[in-house]
């Protein structure tokens, strides 16, 4: 496996789910920059605690590293009034393109999966890297009735 797929660099999808859902599975976008393994960035993610006069999404800055597949991390939100600490310890699938794993904070944790996003320009040159089938002929003339 290549190094360079290992690298976490770029846009992130992932969900957290809280210990018997005792709260909301939360969709979230991370955004990584990976340098020789060490790891930062932000996420973004709906407020789904409904905290009266908290804003409708949560901002976080996120720091931590990456050996190998190995992957560790903290989160920490940005202007809330609740200045929790998550640490998120997961994998790297062999792949690259998968991180699940467990966060944890004082209080609780959970379980969280998050997929590579990719970009349009990925997504073009998959397609058309691609083999694509061969047209069956068309015949030039109609046979006699």
């Amino acid at each position: 496996m290549s190094e360079d797929r290992l690298n976490m660099t770029g846009m992130w999808e992932g969900t957290y789910v809280y210990p018997a859902f005792v709260g909301p599975t939360t969709p979230f976008v991370a955004n990584f920059v990976d340098q020789d393994g060490h790891v930062s960035g932000s996420t973004i993610e709906p407020n789904n605690l409904g905290i009266p006069g908290e804003p409708e999404e949560l901002e976080a800055s996120l720091v931590g590293n990456r050996q190998g597949r190995a992957v560790d991390f903290t989160k920490s939100y940005l202007g809330w009034a609740i200045e929790d600490q998550i640490d998120y310890v997961g994998q790297l699938s062999e792949d690259g393109e998968t991180i699940t794993g467990v966060w944890s904070n004082a209080d609780m944790d959970g379980t969280f999966e998050m997929h590579r996003e990719r970009g349009w320009e990925e997504l073009a040159s998959a397609e058309t890297s691609e083999e694509l089938p061969v047209p069956a002929a068309v015949p030039t003339e109609l046979p006699p009735p």
